[in-house]
């Protein structure tokens, strides 16, 4: 092989690995910290229920153990059933619950803000009004209201908020393909006789994917805080299900004698809420340093 071919390759070969290097260099020590913090809790989430030792909705000891208790590190609810089991539970829940609602959101929202930003018209007018009628009205008022109105279980309280969430992938997505199609290389290709779906789907849609992606990490912590609300007054997952936020609720009935019951659910949705919100600000710089 010739010598500068070799070169060539080689340079080619390397390209990936230095990408993905200064990307990662490019990261503070927080934004570091946050994507191992989130890769250990998405860990957690999933194996860390099989690698318990009780059930999480069947009594394991005495009611009320305090943290630190032999046995149960984070103690006992008023049930007697494990804290740190139904916390791990709870948190594998709560993220699946999150994911699949930021998935088919943002699923629907770009569906819609692509047709709308590329097609333009009436139709992009039409869509949009459609959107705004579901942004007129507050958010979490809509969510509530359907949930009741399915009845209690976590899959209403999904729909309740996909119903209101997949409206700001819709306007945000809008936006950025009416911004990618006055490029010039889409225009560029336009001319060249590019046209339609292949337009859409080889020059917009490929340059609108990371905005969807930043975004969508973004509001996975902010999906898990919404879902522990609505599980919070009621109208979430009904007990004895291991769900954060009804446990939180639970538990404030004995906060002045069991304090643990209460506090370590509702930390635990802070912290899952913040290490998310954290690390899709860390991935929206890793994607801006990769060129992606």
């Amino acid at each position: 092989m010739p010598f500068s071919r070799r070169r060539t390759l080689e340079r080619v070969e390397a390209a990936p690995t230095a990408r993905r290097d200064s990307a990662w260099s490019a990261l503070g020590p927080g934004e570091r910290t946050s994507l191992i913090a989130m890769a250990a809790i998405v860990l957690v989430a999933i194996i860390g229920p099989t690698l318990m030792p009780y059930s999480p909705i069947i009594p394991s000891g005495s009611q009320l153990l305090p943290p630190l208790s032999s046995g149960h590190v984070l103690g006992t609810d008023v049930l007697g059933m494990d804290m740190a089991t139904r916390l791990v539970a709870g948190m594998q829940r709560s993220l699946l619950a999150a994911v699949l609602v930021t998935a088919v959101s943002a699923a629907i929202g770009t569906f819609i803000g692509v047709v709308a930003g590329f097609r333009g018209g009436w139709l992009d007018s039409a869509l949009m009004r459609f959107t705004d009628l579901f942004l007129a009205f507050p958010a979490m008022i809509i969510a509530m209201a359907i949930a009741a109105a399915i009845g209690q279980s976590l899959g209403s309280a999904m729909i309740g908020i996909i119903v209101v969430w997949w409206p700001l992938y819709a306007r945000l997505v809008r936006g950025e393909v009416r911004r990618v199609v006055a490029l010039p290389h889409v225009q560029a290709a336009r001319v060249s006789g590019v046209r339609g779906w292949r337009l859409l789907w080889r020059h917009v849609v490929p340059a609108v994917m990371p905005t969807v992606v930043v975004t969508a990490s973004l509001d996975i912590g902010a999906v898990v805080m919404t879902l522990a609300a609505l599980s919070f007054i009621g109208l979430g997952t009904p007990a004895p299900a291991p769900e954060l936020g009804r446990m939180a609720s639970d538990g404030m009935k004995y906060f002045l004698n069991a304090w643990w019951v209460a506090v370590l659910p509702s930390v635990t949705i802070g912290l899952v809420a913040f290490v998310f919100n954290y690390a899709g600000d860390a991935l929206r710089v890793v994607l801006r340093r990769t060129g992606v």
